[in-house]
This record gives C-alpha cells, sequence and structure tokens, in this order.
C-alpha cells in the first residue's frame, strides 16, 4: 500500500509535534501586541507556569527587561531572526534562567520562541562577570539601606505628555525585581513573604504626592535624589519616605526604574517638635521685659529679643551677625560672657559696658546659662545697672 504526498506532510507534522514536546525545548509564541498566546508543556513545566494565568499576559512576565526589549524590536521590525539569541527567563518565583533562543515568525505575524536552557559559560558569561555579579548582589542584600527595583511589564512611552506618562508609570503593569531584605523591612512585609512577589501599588500608591514627585522625577530627567512620598506599609498605614530615582530607558521607553529608599518620618517629626519649641521659646523671649541675646562660642549674636533692640536702639538686622564685642565698651567681652556661664551658679554673671545707637555708654549686668548640643550656645538675660544716687539728690527729693 503506497503513502500519498499530503499523508507523508502530515505524519512529519506530527512527528515534529511530538518532538517539540519532548525535546528539552521550551516554546512559547507571541502575538504582535507583546503578548503570550501559548506556551508548551516543556516551558509551562521548568518555568513552573500556570497556562490560565500566563497566557494574555505581556512577555515581559517571562522575559527581564533586556530580553524583552530585544522581542519587542522584532516584533515591530516585522522579521523573526535567523542567529541565536541570548534571553533570560524568570518563573513566578522570580527564579532567572539563561538561555538561548530562536524567533521564528509563526504566520499571522507574531513570534514563535524556541529555547534551550545553557549555563553561564554556554552564553559567553566569564568567571569574572559571574564573580562581579555575585559581589554586587550580596552587597544589596545585606545593605541596611533599602534598595529596590521597579521593572514595567508594559514599558513605559517617554514620548508623551508629562501628565500621561505619570498615569502610565502608576498603570501600566510593573512588578518589583531585586529588592533586598531591608525593603521588605521598611515596609513591615511578614517574614513569610516574598517582598518581590507582592504588587507594587501596594507599597507605593498613586496619591497626589507620589504623583507630584514622579513629576519632578519625568521633568529631573529621571535622575532624581531626596525626593519625598507617601508610601505605605504592609498593614495599609502610611509613611513618609525620602527616594533616590535612576532610570533606565531604552528606544524611548522607560523600562525600569530604581533606588534606595528612606524612613524619614521620624525625622520629620523630630523637626517639627523642634519648629514648635522654638516658636514657643521665640513667644516667651518676645514677651519678657528684660533683654536676652543669644551667642555663640565666637561671640557673635546670634538672636535678640525686642526689649534688647528698644533698650540698645538697634534692630536685630543690625546687631546678629557680628561680634558682641562691636557693642560694648568693655574688653574681652565675649570672654567675660563665656567664663560667667562657666563658674557657679550664684556667680554667673559679669558687668558690661554697653554703647546704644546714640552713642551713650550704659552699665549693665547680664546672668549667663550654656546650651549643650552639637554646637555651644549663651543664652545672656541683661539688667540695666541703677546709677547710685548722690547724697544731696536724695537730700532734694526728701520730703
Amino acid at each position: 500500500m503506497s503513502i500519498g504526498p499530503a499523508s507523508h506532510e502530515a505524519d512529519m507534522a506530527v512527528s515534529l509535534h511530538r518532538l517539540v514536546e519532548r525535546a528539552p525545548l521550551l516554546v512559547d509564541r507571541i502575538d504582535t501586541e507583546g503578548r503570550i498566546v501559548a506556551l508548551n508543556s516543556i516551558e509551562l513545566k521548568e518555568l513552573k507556569l500556570d497556562p490560565d494565568k500566563a497566557v494574555g499576559q505581556p512577555l515581559e512576565t517571562l522575559y527581564d527587561g533586556d530580553s524583552a526589549h530585544r522581542i519587542r524590536v522584532l516584533l515591530r521590525n516585522g522579521e523573526a531572526t535567523p542567529a541565536a539569541f541570548p534571553v533570560w527567563m524568570s518563573s513566578p518565583t522570580r527564579d532567572e534562567t539563561p538561555m538561548i533562543a530562536v524567533a521564528v515568525a509563526d504566520g499571522d505575524g507574531g513570534l514563535a520562541l524556541v529555547k534551550l536552557p545553557l549555563g553561564a559559560a554556554a552564553l559567553g558569561i566569564g568567571d569574572e562577570l559571574i564573580e562581579r555579579v555575585e559581589i554586587l548582589s550580596q552587597m544589596i542584600g545585606a545593605a541596611t539601606e533599602a534598595c529596590w527595583c521597579i521593572e514595567f511589564l508594559e514599558p513605559v512611552d517617554v514620548s508623551l505628555a508629562e501628565d500621561e506618562i505619570v498615569e502610565r508609570i502608576f498603570a501600566n503593569q510593573s512588578r518589583w525585581r531585586a529588592c533586598n531584605a531591608a525593603m521588605a523591612r521598611l515596609y513591615d512585609v511578614p517574614e513569610d513573604l516574598d517582598f518581590n512577589t507582592q504588587p507594587v501599588s501596594q507599597y507605593f500608591p498613586a496619591t497626589h504626592v507620589n504623583k507630584a514627585m514622579i513629576r519632578d522625577l519625568v521633568r529631573a530627567g529621571y535622575r532624581l535624589d531626596h525626593a519625598a512620598a507617601v508610601d505605605q506599609r504592609h498593614d495599609g498605614s502610611e509613611m513618609l519616605v525620602e527616594n533616590d530615582f535612576r532610570a533606565a530607558i531604552r528606544d524611548g521607553f522607560l523600562i525600569r526604574l530604581w533606588g534606595t529608599t528612606r524612613d524619614i518620618g521620624p525625622h520629620r517629626r523630630r523637626e517639627q517638635q523642634l519648629s514648635e519649641r522654638a516658636s514657643s521659646m521665640l513667644d516667651i523671649l518676645s514677651a519678657a521685659p528684660d533683654p536676652i541675646i543669644v551667642l555663640s562660642e565666637e561671640g557673635l549674636l546670634l538672636a535678640a529679643n525686642p526689649a534688647a533692640e528698644n533698650a540698645w536702639g538697634r534692630g536685630a538686622d543690625q546687631m546678629l551677625g557680628r561680634p558682641i564685642q562691636q557693642f560694648t565698651e568693655t574688653r574681652d567681652a565675649a570672654g567675660r560672657l563665656r567664663r560667667a556661664a562657666l563658674a557657679a551658679a550664684d556667680e554667673a554673671e559679669c558687668e558690661l559696658v554697653v554703647v546704644t545707637a546714640n552713642g551713650a555708654r550704659e552699665a549693665w549686668r547680664f546672668r549667663v546659662a550654656m546650651t549643650e548640643g552639637e554646637f555651644r550656645r549663651y543664652v545672656a538675660t541683661a539688667r540695666r545697672k541703677m546709677r547710685r544716687r548722690t547724697r544731696s539728690a536724695a537730700t532734694e527729693a526728701s520730703p
């Protein structure tokens, strides 16, 4: 019994299909929009994929950013490539596997990607490079500062209008990549959860503050430091953070953002407390009837209350930042004040002759206290020394 050409071709097709299914080759089809259409059983098994979840997703869910970019260029050019090229594929657990791939036109404008898993040596990656990557990975993993990376499964076209870019950075599909343990601790992620598998929007929501920060990032050319944002911890509570941003842009598309994050909430609260304390102290000093001045270790006037301005006829702008010696006739005025501050409590006073704005010489007694901190300061309260009354004046004043 003879076999016709049509039957022979059918048998060949079946044999090839079985070969593809049994051989250690990973095969998937990508449509013209860059979405996964189908995967063979080997790829599903090797990458531990659920076909119902994988089909219809952007190719970036399987391929790393650089590999996905290369495939999209092939799709955009509408051509396959006879030459093999390296790719990196990732599984839902974020384990990355190097492979060698060949792209074949599928007849519908898309591509079939046939891949074979390879070791680093087969991809031409030398021992030195492998060691360098390992060292960098260990450094990031052990860093006490939170390090993060957001990879866009749907790259963002940076040629769009500014508002549209901001919206797409939050709306396009993205995922965390290579975030370290410090990042998980910062956001209070439970130890049994992998931060890199959590939704980006859970911790970096599209709030007004965060959109304004991303707008600043775009205007700064995708490189921005000390950018404040309001993120969310794992339990949903808000957290004030500061970010340093860097970006990877390929052929006009933003494919990756990365950087570091710091919790600045406690620092800002401390600043607010100090500001409130300073305001309260200014209110108290402004209401004090006696002149009060603050000096630096070098004897420069740092602050003066309204009573000091009125008593000596000079505004704060005429005194602040200048040496106390300019306004006194007494030698070594700053030294006298410093020594008084260091003396016993009942002796923490000294007398200075102050030269007022109209040239008058007046004796004032200063009581001095020292404040400790990063910089030493001296706070001096002054009272005018009354002149002794003469005997004749006292007699005339008596009834």
